[in-house]
């Protein structure tokens, strides 16, 4: 049985994960998702499972993880965070 706990984020118009370079080597990257639906997460995990509108599940480190900040956004008058 599978202990990924699934979170409903079909609110988010897009959301984007910046893994910020920590020297020279690798450039700092953004990882865009447009229209992402279905959230993916295990208890105490650092990974994130995102499945979009069109069923493209990306596998993306959590924030905090490989200098990973997360940021998106919810659209015109829905609340800025749901959980």
């Amino acid at each position: 049985m599978s202990d990924l706990i699934e979170r409903d984020i079909s609110h988010e118009v897009w959301r984007e994960y910046n893994m910020v370079a920590k020297d020279y080597l690798f450039p700092t990257r953004t990882y865009r998702i447009d229209h992402p639906v279905t959230l993916f997460t295990r208890p105490g995990g650092t990974t994130h499972r995102i499945v979009d509108a069109d069923g493209i599940t990306h596998c993306v480190p959590a924030p905090g993880q490989y200098g990973c900040v997360l940021r998106w956004y919810n659209g015109e008058g829905n609340d800025p965070c749901r959980f």
